[in-house]
């Protein structure tokens, strides 16, 4: 059996007892940095492993208190399964208390222990009062009846039965996916002498080793993995769930920061607009209006954003609100992903909410765009993926899974069950939604019609044509096999390099008839020295634009043959002189021009044209200044 990974995250106040209890757990002092050891305060997430009663080892994250450090606290806890939140049992709850609890809830952490802390340092008789305070501070929240256990650092007092309680929770947790493609938000990089770059981070999804490729976003860096790591214990592989470090070759350390996500090539990809589903503190004293900038916590990322609503004028402490942010600088995020907004200033926690869609495109102001925001929400990966298809053509499985965040069984069958439901279709290397296709089908049809009942001569529109206009960004394998459906189904039909209705056929408008007429019976009386085709025309009264798609309508009906761009013969006498040329040549062995000038008593101007034209149509070859048979050439071969 796969062996369990947990995240657990301390929060609080500062100076509450978090790094102490964490070094009791783990043996391990946190406060790694010079200032931090100097200041007796946490400054940024430490980490240690943790390893239980019963043998489970888990990774403890100890995050700072202060209130001027929120941002190293969310890119703590942002990937946690489970939290402390301690409260000093000499202070009681304080700001960052509430400010943490909220984050917490916000963030979607589900799981969790009250620990009173420092009881050694309190008045007995107050600690009940204190805990009926932190029992009313969680009321409402995940926390909502959690055990609430007391403990000191200093004396050891409470230590074996939190061990003991955290022994007994833990393995109720569901584990994160390991088959989504592999994601881990940077939240330190640094540089180890003989080895080079490493970074470390909580992994979201996913897993990966040594030897593997990887890209880092923002950026687009292209990484290879020397050396994993988990709790300096070096592994074969990291997978979702664990702190890992990785040792990665082909990266700076300038290159590399908090903030980055070093991901699965070709799957992930960065976002500057996100639609969200989001509620804000009901305790703010303040609301916010439309493009309000915010700051935008997401991952061990912070960036500005401006807020987008679209059904409401402001938005209300308490409010559940779909809207989008448009962010200042790019980042990862990924469908259902937790974040938090605070107001830059003063510095204030305005609520939190998930990710709709990563890569969300501008949208009209209008309650219709919250609702469709709505929509795509609570309509799970069936939507994302039939909404990622109705806004692109042609999806291949690997954008597919960016838009999905899905592993390769999961979206496997959903595609699978999607193709037999009818609502999408395989198209080469790629998927298409049915509704898509639908639709350009619709637009296409009415489109034919319209250029049929304007070029009734013609046989369609050019297939390059026709493709770029309904088919752009599609390469020629792709357009093929879209045009071989819509033939089966009797849409379209290609003639030659020509697209039209299956049910068009070319023809004469009605009102050109008579006129036509009349040319034809000319040229079949001038035989072999037909009248240009342009005094042909304005003598029938037949206008340049129309004469020129008649033209090419006879010609492809094989009913005239062009000689050059100004002479062309009616079919029938082309064929005599192909006759009398090929009888010539038998009897005579070959025909040169003074004896086609015999047969056929035609100047050069239609003489030459007319041997040319035979020898393009493989009928004749020239060889010095004769020429002879093709067919009789073969046969004596």
């Amino acid at each position: 059996m796969e062996p369990k990974r947990y995240v657990i995250g301390t929060a609080g106040h500062i100076d509450h007892g978090k790094t102490m209890l964490t070094r009791v757990l783990t043996g391990v002092n946190t406060d790694r940095l010079k200032e931090e050891q100097e200041r007796n305060i946490s400054i940024e997430p430490g980490f240690a492993p943790l390893t239980l009663p019963s043998g489970l080892t888990v990774s403890i994250i100890d995050v700072p208190g202060h209130e001027k450090l929120i941002r190293q606290m969310v890119a703590g806890v942002a990937g946690i399964d489970f939290v402390l939140l301690v409260v000093a049992a000499d202070e009681g709850v304080m700001p960052q208390t509430r400010e943490h609890l909220s984050i917490l809830d916000l963030l979607g952490v589900k799981n969790g222990l009250l620990l009173l802390s420092k009881i050694d340092r309190a008045d007995p008789d107050l600690l009940p009062i204190i805990e009926e305070d932190l029992r009313g501070l969680t009321r409402g929240t995940f926390l909502e009846g959690a055990p609430l256990l007391r403990i000191s650092s200093a004396t050891g007092e409470g230590i074996d039965h939190l061990l003991q309680v955290l022994d007994e929770k833990l393995p109720c947790i569901e584990q994160r996916k390991s088959e989504a493609p592999f994601r881990l938000p940077v939240d330190r990089s640094f540089i180890v002498k003989g080895a080079g770059t490493v970074v470390t981070g909580t992994v979201q999804s996913g897993s990966t080793g040594p030897g593997e490729e990887l890209e880092v976003l923002p950026g687009g860096k292209r990484v290879k993995v020397r050396q994993a790591q988990v709790h300096s214990q070096t592994v074969p592989i990291v997978q979702a769930g664990q702190r890992a470090a990785l040792n990665l070759s082909g990266i700076n350390r300038e290159e590399v920061f908090r903030g980055q996500t070093v991901v699965q090539p070709g799957i992930w990809s960065t976002s500057r607009r996100i639609d969200i589903r989001a509620v804000s503190l009901p305790e703010l004293d303040f609301s916010l209006r439309q493009r309000s900038l915010v700051t935008l916590m997401i991952g061990t990322s912070e960036v500005f954003a401006e807020l987008i609503l679209y059904d409401r004028k402001e938005w209300k402490p308490g409010e559940e609100i779909y809207a989008s942010l448009v962010l200042r600088e790019p980042v990862v995020a990924a469908h259902g992903e937790r974040f938090i907004l605070r107001r830059p200033t003063p510095a204030t926690t305005i609520g939190g909410g998930e990710v709709a869609e990563a890569a969300a495109l501008k949208r009209k102001i209008s309650p219709a765009s919250a609702e469709e925001i709505r929509q795509v929400w609570v309509g799970g990966l069936t939507a994302r993926i039939l909404r990622a298809l109705d806004r692109t053509l042609l999806l291949t499985f690997r954008e597919i899974q960016s838009v999905s965040g899905e592993g390769e069984a999961t979206l496997h069958a959903e595609l699978k069950a999607l193709e037999e439901a009818g609502r999408i279709l395989p198209v080469a290397s790629g998927f298409a939604s049915v509704n898509t296709l639908t639709r350009i089908g619709e637009e296409m049809t009415d489109w034919l019609i319209s250029y049929h009942r304007e070029h009734p001569m013609i046989p369609g529109v050019p297939k390059a044509e026709w493709s770029a206009r309904f088919l752009p960004d599609l390469d020629t394998k792709e357009v093929n096999t879209l045009l071989a459906m819509w033939e089966k189904r009797r849409m379209l039909i290609q003639r030659g390099e020509y697209i039209s209705l299956h049910s068009f056929t070319p023809d004469l408008p009605a009102r050109w008839k008579p006129a036509v007429a009349q040319v034809m019976n000319r040229l079949q009386r001038e035989g072999w020295t037909p009248t240009e085709w342009e005094t042909l025309l304005q003598e029938a009264g037949i206008p340049a634009k129309p004469g020129e798609d008649i033209r090419g309508y006879l010609i492809r009906e094989a009913t005239l043959v062009p000689l050059t761009e100004k002479l062309l013969m009616h079919r029938e006498a082309y064929d005599r002189a192909v006759d009398l040329a090929a009888k010539t040549i038998r009897r005579e062995g070959s025909l040169s021009m003074q004896l086609a000038k015999e047969c056929f008593g035609l100047s050069r101007k239609y003489l030459v044209p007319l041997l040319e034209l035979m020898d393009k149509k493989g009928i004749t070859r020239r060889v010095g200044d004769k020429r002879i048979l093709i067919q009789e050439e073969k046969a004596s071969r």
